[in-house]
């Protein structure tokens, strides 16, 4: 009987989902279903014309009443990319006119540019430059229906995952599965909605590396590879652009542009974390999957290898369980996840280790279990291959009651493997840096992305100037004025919380006024006590003192690497750290919190149920504001 009931109750959501998402797609096209027309061909009023020296296309129509446009299309043939304005007077819903200017971009990559309006329109006029060769042919406006699949499928799986969320009661059972079901879909959707471009931070860099890396000693560059690695793609902005650029992308996917021999098959072990999507790659690549599928293929094996790591460390975690799920299901997380980077590697593996640590440090056991102090270490070391400034947490190691249970011979063991893994770092990172200051070679170590950077130079600048570099360590890392997103302040001026979990880098970031949420509900996470966690062991002024040095020495060289690699010589500031290199520090942080005073009276599914719903909304909003809307539409 309650199986039945269970029965009719999922059919019943599904229907409710459906009929949900269809009256959103009837409401999107309201105006289509409405006032609907197919094309209306203004080319004939195509002119060209001069103005101060400079040709340009000119279309200007006045309509005889208001009309809506949902699209735009243009025609043409332009030699290179190129933005142009679209003059429209809009009459608002209350019948006011008002003049509106929209931007947007031409390119020799297609034929035909989409802009979307979605107004009612009394009169337009567009303006493009005419350099040698180019052509405009047509301009159509449009008010079609058009049934959407990114939305319909946006909708349904985000309204699917939210009923799961309130009404199932396996979601707060076993929250790590609902973690990977819902990072799964999350993590897929931005995948599929990303496109063949670059989205998130440095992702080119991290595509090169992988590709590389899964080509074997012969790396076959073809024309679209070589676009995502020189970051040189066109801007698209519409659906019907994208289905463009996919089909363009899928062509040059095919033309071999040129080959790279590499000296030696064996990698690097800086390059390790690039291995779940060079594997991912190499097997697409062997599907001769066009080039659009083969470059959101290689991003599914970082996005596997993270929530099997991070299903892990929630699974086993005894302090702090649902604020780790509830940061494993950050949207800027996942978001990582989901694209190419070394990071979430870095991230999950560091929180793996850490979570392991705070399990043996506040739940001692009597026996010792020599194999977990060696575990953690490894899950440090493959955390720092890529990332060397994480190393000082290797620190807390030493605390651990299984290594002061060890013997004399366990422990040279140990710290040898240390010492090696150290000693390995300072060779491939430190020693260079150290032996091209000694012999003055100024050109050492700057960012590859060009400025007057240079890690020598700096370090020089840094020794002739101690007190001013101390100071401005000191003051920035204090101070948290630097977290950025991009680089510019359109990018950047956002509250740190937004930029470290609700941050799409390219795509965009939600507003602060979303924090709202997210404050509260990492600090209710953060001070409520867990069920049946009552721990054994409470931190000593030694444990303090240890766990200060190692967090505070991976903050600072955070810190100093920026400085050190990506800030002009000798300026009074500290460029280029983001918000997002302290994720891998966000557990241990907050495992640190005293946890066992009750301070709110929230019963555990309750308390689960919603933490699972503020961040599906968080996400589910960011997703669709950053890549859905005036951008898949």
């Amino acid at each position: 009987m309650i199986e039945a009931i269970k029965k009719h109750k999922r059919i019943v959501a599904a229907v409710v989902i459906l009929i949900l998402t269809a009256i959103i797609e009837i409401e999107c096209n309201y105006q289509a279903i409405r006032h609907g027309y197919t094309d209306l061909d203004l080319s004939e009023y195509i002119t060209e014309k001069n103005s101060l020296g400079t040709e340009k296309f000119v279309v200007s129509y006045a309509f005889p009443q208001k009309n809506y446009i949902k699209q735009i299309k243009l025609t043409g043939s332009f030699p290179k990319e190129q933005w142009f304005k679209i003059k429209v007077t809009e009459v608002n819903p209350f019948g006011k006119e008002e003049e509106k200017t929209y931007s947007d971009t031409v390119n020799g990559w297609f034929n035909d540019y989409y802009t979307d309006i979605s107004a009612n329109v009394t009169s337009l006029e567009i303006e493009i430059d005419k350099p040698k060769d180019a052509q405009l042919t047509g301009v159509v406006c449009s008010n079609n229906v058009e049934i959407n699949k990114y939305r319909i499928l946006f909708f349904v799986m985000a309204f699917s995952m939210l009923y799961l969320a309130v009404f199932e009661k396996k979601a707060s059972k076993k929250p790590e599965r609902f973690f990977a079901v819902y990072a799964l879909i999350f993590g897929m959707l931005i995948i599929f909605f990303s496109q063949p471009v670059k989205n998130s931070w440095d992702e080119q860099v991290h595509f090169q590396n992988a590709y590389r890396l899964a080509s074997g000693r012969i790396v076959k560059w073809t024309e679209a590879a070589v676009d995502i690695k020189d970051v040189s793609s066109v801007k698209c902005n519409t659906k019907a652009e994208y289905a463009e650029l996919r089909k363009y992308m899928d062509e040059k996917g095919k033309e071999l542009l040129y080959t790279e021999e590499k000296e030696t098959l064996i990698p690097s072990y800086t390059v390790l974390a690039y291995v779940p999507q060079a594997l991912f790659l190499k097997i697409g690549m062997l599907l001769h999957l066009p080039f659009s599928v083969l470059y959101a293929f290689g991003k599914v094996g970082n996005l596997i290898l993270f929530i099997g790591v991070m299903y892990c460390a929630i699974s086993i975690a005894k302090k702090k369980k649902l604020l780790l799920m509830f940061f494993a299901m950050m949207p800027t997380v996942i978001f990582q996840a989901s694209s190419y980077t070394y990071d979430i590697v870095v991230l999950s593996f560091i929180t793996l280790a850490c979570v392991m640590w705070a399990n043996e440090m506040y739940f001692p056991r009597k026996g010792v279990e020599t194999w977990k102090v060696i575990a953690m270490v490894l899950l440090f070391t493959i955390g720092c291959f890529s990332k060397a400034v994480y190393i000082p947490l290797l620190l807390l190691v030493i605390l651990l009651p299984e290594y002061q249970k060890m013997s004399n011979k366990n422990k040279i063991f140990l710290w040898g493997g240390i010492a090696l893994i150290v000693m390995l770092v300072m060779m491939t990172f430190v020693l260079p840096t150290l032996t091209s200051t000694v012999a003055r070679d100024l050109s050492f170590g700057g960012d590859s992305r060009g400025g007057d950077t240079g890690s020598v130079r700096q370090i020089i600048s840094m020794v002739k100037h101690p007190w001013a570099s101390i100071k401005l360590m000191l003051g920035s890392i204090i101070q948290l004025d630097n977290f950025r997103n991009l680089g510019y302040s359109s990018a950047d001026n956002y509250f740190f919380g937004n930029l470290m979990f609700l941050n799409f880098a390219e795509a965009g970031i939600l507003s602060d006024k979303w924090s709202v949420l997210l404050v509260p509900m990492f600090t209710i996470l953060a001070i409520c006590p867990e069920a049946n966690a009552d721990p054994h062991y409470k931190l000593k002024l030694w444990d303090k003192f240890v766990i200060f040095v190692s967090v505070f020495g991976t903050i600072f060289m955070i810190w100093l690497a920026l400085y050190l690699s990506f800030t002009p010589v000798g300026e009074n500031e500290i460029r280029g750290v983001q918000a997002r290199y302290y994720l891998p520090l966000i557990y241990m942080l907050f495992a640190l919190l005293p946890w066992n005073k009750k301070c709110f009276d929230f019963k555990r599914e309750k308390l689960i149920r919603a933490s699972l719903c503020i961040v599906q909304i968080l996400g589910w909003v960011l997703m669709y504001q950053t890549m859905i809307q005036g951008r898949l539409v």
